[in-house]
């Protein structure tokens, strides 16, 4: 049995978690610990540990770590969390950047555990399990959601196969400090990468970057924006993105807030539908794309581009 200082020590740690299922993992580990069961309390401690790393990646996004998953292992993982092992978990969360500051502490809960839970004939000590649930203080005092994702390249290697939605689903996930590389490294990517076909992850993520990142740096990718958008409208045929992805791409502020960077690019487009509508070369894409257009643009340049698409819808009767 575990002397009074002991048991004081480990309630202290069962207090510091946060999670209301991983508490209750730890108070069961407790209970253990107290009548000196001191491999059950090992077994229990990995319990909410366990739980927890689940936890967060089902908060995130379960679609982020299939995708690291099958990267690690080739092969998909089991559709429940709960079937998947526990190392096979680990390795894949810390492929993507999940709980990886703490890999070294869990893995070795994992191994501890592991020999606690089979007939190994290895029994830990209450010193032992004490150390083991002090280690772990820090990980099941953290919250869900304070988690955040670290590994720049990771995420760019996902946003390439995502879907938009997911893209910016785990955009918000992102840590504070890598949001601004990370926008530039996804800009270049889209207007560069040849080997992506589809854009859609790109554009999720960036699109839920783009309020993350400060008022210079917006400046600084209005600017790329607009150099795209003029290479792109320069030579329709030849680009590598569409218009309309370059549209689906831009986060537009509202048409009745002042925003010059807007406006330069929405004039850019305006005027070169306004050079199809004269022309009479142009596509029904075009078109379609000049009306979604123009919920995004000031008065000015809406009235230009009504009057386009009114000269547009004139040529196709006709």
């Amino acid at each position: 049995m575990p002397d009074k200082v002991l048991r004081q020590r480990f309630k202290a740690v069962v207090n510091r978690a946060v999670e209301p299922l991983v508490r209750q993992y730890m108070e069961e580990s407790c209970r253990c610990f107290v009548v000196g069961a001191f491999n059950g309390a090992v077994v229990m401690m990995w319990n909410a540990a366990a739980y927890y790393l689940r936890q967060v990646v089902m908060t995130i996004s379960v679609t982020f770590f299939q995708h690291n998953y099958r990267a690690l292992f080739n092969q998909n993982p089991p559709n429940d969390l709960w079937r998947i092992k526990d190392k096979e978990l680990m390795d894949a969360c810390v492929r993507a950047g999940i709980l990886c500051d703490v890999a070294d502490i869990l893995n070795r809960l994992r191994n501890r555990r592991n020999e606690c839970a089979h007939p190994s004939g290895i029994f830990v000590s209450a010193d032992e399990a004490m150390e083991l649930a002090e280690s772990i203080g820090n990980i099941i005092s953290r919250r869900v959601k304070d988690e955040r994702l670290i590994e720049s390249a990771i995420l760019r290697e996902f946003a390439r196969i995502a879907s938009e939605l997911d893209g910016e689903t785990v955009a918000q996930w992102v840590r504070e400090d890598i949001c601004t590389q990370l926008a530039h490294d996804l800009l270049t990517i889209f207007e560069r990468d040849d080997g992506v076909t589809d854009v859609s992850g790109i554009i999720g993520l960036w699109r839920g970057l783009w309020n993350r990142v400060d008022g210079a740096t917006r400046q600084r990718l209005w600017n790329r924006i607009e150099g795209i958008v003029q290479n792109t409208l320069s030579d329709v045929d030849n680009a590598l993105r569409t218009p309309e992805e370059l549209v689906r791409l831009i986060v537009w502020p509202d048409p009745d807030t002042e925003c010059p960077p807007r406006d330069s690019i929405g004039n850019l487009f305006v005027t070169w539908l306004e050079g199809l509508a004269r022309s009479g070369q142009f596509r029904a894409v075009d078109m379609e794309l000049a009306r979604g257009l123009r919920q995004y643009l000031p008065p000015s340049l809406r009235e230009r581009l009504q009057a386009a698409l009114q000269e547009m819808a004139r040529r196709y009767v006709e």
